[in-house]
């Protein structure tokens, strides 16, 4: 498996390029990180990347990095809970597909969906073309050139002219809507914490959350679940195929 030799970290709504040049740095341990890797010492690599995670910083590079170097020790629910994290970054980079793929493929839980309505389908797919910020940056550039247009069209004298910028100024608005049609939910999707991992090889869940309650079914690690409550330690999920149950905090990771 590759790893990313690039490191792109959003803070503040900005893209950072640069760290300061110490040890410290997020430059420094990532880079570390993948020296590490190269190396096949991956426990190292696992250490670095969680350092620079420890510092409030993350991207898709890093997620994805973090999930080979899991995969590499046979840590199956934490390569796929960092896959899944790195697709929030990078919906449509093949390399994350391809791994996730693969890891979920030594899942022992296989529990098949319900079948997806082809329009949801399609919807679904056309969201993921772009993250939240590439669908706010085609917003951002539409609505300025409408609002271009509209200046431009106020002082216009020219029939053919003033014809063209209504046109021109309809297809902005109407690519303005379909961005904010996507950029929406791409957005719950990276910014929600209500989908998470089993990250332990064999999880119990029960009725309620407590100990000594009614044993529901066995979850295994790898498997992807829903989160529908929180009591305590404990979280109520969900499987696809609709089982309900409560398991420890501390046995899901939340993507």
């Amino acid at each position: 498996m590759n790893i990313h030799k690039i490191f792109l970290v959003i803070l503040m709504g900005l893209t950072s390029v640069a760290f300061a040049g110490n040890d410290q740095s997020a430059d420094y341990l990532f880079e570390k990180g993948n020296a590490a890797y190269q190396n096949e010492n991956y426990s190292e690599a696992i250490d670095q990347y969680q350092s620079v995670l420890a510092l409030g910083l993350e991207s898709g590079s890093l997620y994805y990095n973090l999930g080979n170097a899991y995969y590499r020790t046979g840590a199956i629910g934490l390569a796929i809970l960092n896959y899944e994290r790195a697709l929030k970054w990078l919906p449509n980079d093949e390399n994350v597909r391809f791994n996730l793929k693969l890891a979920n493929l030594t899942v022992k839980d296989r529990i098949d969906p319900p079948p997806e309505f082809f329009l949801f389908r399609w919807i679904r797919q056309a969201t993921n073309l772009l993250s939240s910020r590439g669908w706010g940056l085609l917003v951002g550039i539409f609505i300025g050139i409408a609002s271009i247009d509209i200046a431009i069209l106020i002082i216009a004298e020219v029939k053919r002219l003033r014809t063209f910028l209504k046109y021109l100024t309809g297809i902005s608005v109407v690519i303005v809507i379909i961005s904010m049609a996507g950029m929406i939910p791409r957005h719950r999707i990276e910014t929600g914490k209500n989908v998470g991992i089993i990250i332990h090889y064999s999880v119990q869940s029960l009725a309620a959350p407590q100990e000594g309650s009614t044993e529901l079914f066995v979850v295994h690690e790898g498997t992807k679940v829903a989160i529908l409550d929180k009591d305590g330690d404990w979280l109520k999920i969900e499987l696809i195929d609709g089982k309900q149950g409560w398991i420890p905090a501390d046995d899901l990771g939340i993507i």
